[in-house]
């Protein structure tokens, strides 16, 4: 790509995620990138282990052109243990509840009444229940009555988490 190409891309990229407001991941890279810095940490500061983090699933959201801003209130959602980590994207809100392991959050999800949710695939109801989205070791509730955000956020939780390099 020539050099005026990657600038303004850049510039294009910078100005989406503050439109957004905050700083964002994309907004972090855009300016390493322009400046041609080169972090050390920034490959190992989030690992691909195959099971969903905060920070990877923050940096799933944002290269999915979705601009999420962590809250610093967190969530919580009574059926379910862990404190969640509230994420806004666009006007939407999304809880995500982090288990260690798939097994662990297929138990608690059991347990869950799934009458008060909708699933991200299915048509969303006159009564606006809440999306439920699960992945791995991660319940994901999204609080939005956007067709198209329940199905862009969907498709990129349920594509499942990063997966780690085979050597």
């Amino acid at each position: 790509m020539h050099a005026p190409r990657l600038a303004l891309l850049v510039v294009l990229l910078v100005a989406c995620a503050r439109e957004e407001g905050g700083v964002t991941v994309a907004e972090e890279a855009a300016v390493a990138g322009e400046t041609g810095a080169a972090t050390a940490t920034a490959p190992d500061a989030c690992p691909a282990t195959g099971q969903w983090t905060p920070c990877a699933i923050l940096q799933r959201l944002e290269r999915s052109g979705m601009a999420p801003q962590q809250d610093s209130g967190g969530a919580s959602e009574a059926s379910l243990s862990p404190r969640g980590l509230l994420v806004r994207v666009g006007r939407a809100e999304l809880e995500l509840y982090i288990y260690p392991d798939a097994a662990a959050r297929e138990r608690e999800q059991s347990t869950l009444d799934r009458t008060r949710y909708v699933d991200y695939a299915a048509s969303q109801t006159f009564r606006a229940e809440p999306t439920l989205i699960s992945s791995a070791n991660m319940i994901a509730i999204l609080h939005s009555n956007n067709s198209k955000q329940r199905e862009r956020l969907g498709d990129a939780i349920t594509a499942g988490p990063p997966q780690p390099a085979r050597p």
